[in-house]
């Protein structure tokens, strides 16, 4: 026992490059540039930091990629230089501060001289004075079934599904596991799709991943105290899922303790923002893991290439955690809600009723037992995609765990919910009742009430009976638009969280139906300011 502590111990001493000292001197101020503005990559993680009592400094928002412009790499970059020897640590989106934005580093026509400038004047900002630690996350590019401008370039409007296909194909001819049935559809889908087209994605594709690559010196040189990539929307065969690999292979030549690699994007930010305040802090939190009955780990999700559990894993040591089997020495547990069977559908689909089962019951069940424990829960409520779990969420109110939790997450992808989940857990000690209530209620407003009720039925009822667009709405249908899902969201979240939710503000910031934005009221705590 004393062995496992002292090794600990030098692990610490080894991989933190600071002082006792300089940690405890109050100097608590991170520099954040987010992916873009959506809330989640922005609000929602510089929130979560806030209320863990962290100074999170951010670029002017004129600088940050948005619904109707695109971030500006170079003065992003010069806000940096300005700032980086005032701050303990650097978290920073390489999409940012070399494409403009996520959605820029889709869509761009950079040249590559241009990728490749940018990318090196990232290697140096260790030079810029101040020796602050330099986290850094960038993605490999998504491979989206079905997908159009202005998040897409304009042809997968037409051809994105074909191109998915041929995308699955190529893997599996990489991979040699294609049949001969297949290797004909797929000639056929080269010849179908229009040559310049092909040729677009190709070029832009091979830019981003040679612009990947540069970063890896970062890790190599030391320049780069942490590097986390993240795989976008991927699936166990696809165009992603094909690059990965190979660049998987250069991956695992780095250090394990200076880089990570797995699925997901808009929780990078939050992640990293947690490791960063956890070394700061001069700290290792232990995580427990512990999966609902059934496939649980072995769950293979929607949008993803892995098995739950290697993510789960993945995601607590580029937090700055360390994964325990011990549930005596965990400083939390990260509860995972996983469909029996392993198929993680969509929270729009009629099987989630909101039944409460035998699976959903032994699960709330064990996170009572562990709150009793006295042990902090974060709960990654993954068993559907794009939304949270309706039976889960009843039964968290029900038996009025659903408060007392360290952190709840059930939006967008499996990795999406996992990191934020997690992040949000590893940072509630450092909270007060208060701030900690806030950033659970805008997550089951946001997740459960608005992500796996309200937008569907917006859909159905508002916007495809008027024949107005998923995407690009304009000022006149926003305004429509949120009044509809304010007026539901009230409807369905009042009976369970009370009053509060008349205190929340329902907005569409990107003009479309994807994301809602679930901010306080003015007066209340964590208003945006």
């Amino acid at each position: 026992m004393k062995k496992i502590y002292f090794i600990l111990t030098l692990l610490v001493i080894y991989f933190l490059p600071f002082s006792v000292t300089e940690a405890s001197m109050g100097r608590n101020t991170l520099l954040f540039v987010p992916l873009d503005n959506r809330p989640v990559c922005l609000d929602y993680a510089v929130e979560t930091m806030k209320a863990a009592g962290w100074n999170v400094e951010t670029p002017p928002l004129e600088y940050i990629a948005g619904n109707d412009h695109s971030g500006n790499p170079d003065k992003l970059y010069e806000w940096l230089a300005a700032r980086s020897a005032t701050a303990n640590a650097i978290v920073i989106s390489s999409d940012a501060l070399i494409y403009g934005g996520l959605v820029d580093s889709r869509t761009h026509q950079l040249p590559q001289d241009i990728l490749t400038s940018r990318a090196e004047r990232l290697l140096n900002l260790k030079s810029l004075g101040g020796d602050p630690l330099v986290y850094v996350f960038t993605t490999i590019m998504r491979s989206p079934k079905a997908s159009s401008a202005p998040v897409e370039p304009a042809y997968y409007a037409e051809w994105g599904p074909k191109l998915f296909r041929m995308g699955v194909l190529e893997d599996k001819l990489d991979l040699k596991e294609i049949s001969r049935k297949e290797r004909k559809e797929l000639s056929g889908l080269k010849v179908e799709i229009p040559r310049a087209v092909q040729e677009d994605r190709a070029r832009r594709r091979s830019l981003n991943i040679a612009t990947t690559e540069l970063l890896l010196h970062g890790v190599e040189s030391g320049n780069f105290d942490y590097l986390l990539i993240g795989r976008d929307d991927t699936a166990p065969y696809s165009q992603a899922h094909k690059e990965a690999r190979k660049m998987d292979i250069l991956v695992r030549e780095l250090p394990k303790e200076k880089i990570r690699f797995f699925s997901g994007a808009d929780q990078l930010g939050l992640l990293l923002l947690s490791r960063a305040a956890s070394r700061v802090s001069y700290e290792i939190p232990m995580v427990y893991v512990d999966f609902a009955e059934g496939k649980g780990g072995e769950t293979i999700p929607a949008y993803e290439d892995d098995e739950i559990a290697f993510s789960a894993a993945e995601h607590i040591h580029a937090a700055g955690g360390w994964p325990t089997a011990n549930l005596a020495r965990a400083d939390l547990v990260l509860a995972v809600n996983t469909p029996f069977d392993g198929v993680t559908v969509e929270a729009s689909n009629p099987k989630n009723t909101g039944t409460i089962t035998e699976h959903t019951e032994k699960f709330v069940a064990d996170v009572k037992r562990y709150l009793k424990q006295g042990k902090a829960v974060a709960v990654a409520d993954i068993a559907y995609g794009n939304g949270a779990d309706n039976a889960l969420v009843r039964k968290l109110f029900e038996e009025e765990v659903a408060e007392k939790l360290a952190a709840y997450g059930g939006w967008n992808t499996a990795g999406n919910t996992l990191g934020f989940a997690l992040g949000q857990g590893l940072l509630s000690k450092s909270m007060d009742t208060a701030d900690l209530q806030s950033l659970l209620e805008i997550r089951y407003l946001d997740d459960w009430a608005y992500q796996a009720n309200v937008r569907n039925k917006t859909y159905v009822e508002l916007i495809w009976p008027n024949y107005w667009p998923n995407s690009g709405l304009n000022t006149q249908q926003v305004q429509e638009a949120e009044a509809v899902i304010t007026k539901d969201i009230l409807e369905i979240a009042e009976p369970v969280l009370g009053a509060k939710v008349s205190s929340y503000n329902f907005t569409l910031p990107w003009k479309r139906m994807f994301e809602v934005e679930v901010s306080k009221k003015a007066g209340t705590f964590l208003e945006k300011g």
